[in-house]
């Protein structure tokens, strides 16, 4: 932290840069947050105090994805329980986190949380307490665990990609952190990049955008890679009121406003023709850029979208940096696609299959078959 600048002061510019900023800022009941705020900072007398005002005021936006990023993010998750679970099911189990030690493990399904039953959603019933217990069914045995948060290192998923039968193949787009260079110093467009190549050299024709484990992060460099098989040229934009400002992909480059952003080295895969098939997957835990992703292949004549009803956070955030080191990631403008539909509540399937996480990515993966399906029947009518 810059000891020069205070937290009182870090506080004080930090609210009024979202109240100023903030797309729902007009929603706030300013005096009341602020004095929350403010007292929060007194209560605690060192730099939790000060993230915990900035989280309320965050909080107080109820825009669901304005969050506060701190300094070490990139390589750690504080206070991280390590599982994502979708109507009860578990999806996603982190590496090295409690989950993980406590044996879980996508398919499982939770019965109760802290003595209640799961409602539907993604990880309903969590609470931020440090302490959760969970009734699990695993296997069709019933048992009980209990989690307590731990800060756990974070392990950076690598885009991948395979050939599924014929000329069809499968990409898939993990989530994308800020900095979007993996530690062996390829970047995220790089590697896409690659498994495009590796797949058009093994005759794929046909391609699968798999976006259903896509948490965010930044857009810039999954657009740059992903970009061949959404097209050339304005993909979607970013609205506030009157203003927008279109994303744009052309030849390995991911840019707005004449600013490139993100940029493929060396020969990119060339764009495809609109009317080639492309099926793109989503689901519940698809969310803020891995919706962007999904947004820029909406308007396309050859995609249909396979799967679930997308996280609901199409909205853009803009990053702030702040002098402790770290950074406000606040809300402000909502996402349209090619078309200049605006998509408040995410994007729905065009072909709803609900997602089975045992069988994610095996041969028996209902959204996977579906998508192969509507692939074959567009090659048989041409």
């Amino acid at each position: 932290m810059n000891t020069e600048v205070s937290r009182e002061a870090i506080l004080s510019e930090a609210l009024e840069l979202i109240e100023r900023e903030a797309l729902y800022a007009h929603r706030v009941n300013w005096p009341e947050v602020t004095s929350a705020c403010w007292r929060l900072l007194v209560e605690h007398g060192d730099v939790s105090g000060l993230h915990s005002a900035l989280r309320h005021a965050l909080q107080a936006l109820g825009d669901a994805h304005s969050f506060l990023r701190l300094p070490d993010a990139d390589s750690v998750h504080r206070g991280l329980l390590g599982l994502y679970y979708v109507a009860g099911t578990v999806a996603v189990v982190f590496p090295e986190s409690p989950a993980e030690l406590a044996g879980l493990r996508p398919g499982d399904r939770i019965l109760k949380v802290q003595g209640q039953p799961v409602g539907d959603g993604v990880n309903a019933g969590l609470s931020p307490e440090p302490y959760v217990h969970l009734e699990i069914s695993q296997a069709g045995v019933v048992r009980e665990v209990n989690l307590v948060r731990a800060d756990v290192p974070v392990h950076h998923a690598t885009p991948v990609g395979w050939r599924l039968r014929d000329d069809i193949g499968l990409v898939c787009l993990p989530e994308c952190h800020l900095s979007g260079v993996f530690e062996d110093g390829e970047t995220y467009q790089q590697k896409v990049r690659d498994v495009l190549h590796a797949l058009s050299r093994a005759g794929v024709r046909r391609w699968v955008v798999d976006l259903r484990l896509n948490l965010g992060g930044n857009m810039w460099p999954m657009l740059s890679g992903i970009g061949p098989l959404a097209g050339e040229g304005d993909l979607g934009a970013f609205v506030r009121e009157q203003e927008r400002w279109p994303w744009r992909y052309e030849r390995g480059q991911a840019s707005i406003g004449g600013d490139v952003l993100a940029q493929t080295a060396g020969d990119v895969l060339p764009s495809l023709s609109e009317t080639v098939p492309v099926a793109v997957l989503t689901s519940a835990l698809t969310a803020s850029s891995g919706e962007i992703i999904a947004l820029s292949f909406l308007g396309r004549p050859g995609t249909r979208v396979f799967g679930e009803a997308t996280r609901g956070l199409t909205t853009s955030n803009s990053r702030y940096e702040l002098a402790d080191g770290s950074a406000l990631l606040l809300t402000t403008a909502m996402d349209a696609d090619r078309t200049g539909k605006i998509y408040d509540h995410g994007v729905q399937p065009d072909v709803v299959v609900v997602n089975d996480w045992h069988d994610f990515r095996t041969d028996r993966d209902p959204v996977v078959r579906a998508a192969i399906d509507w692939l074959e029947l567009r090659s048989s009518s041409r």
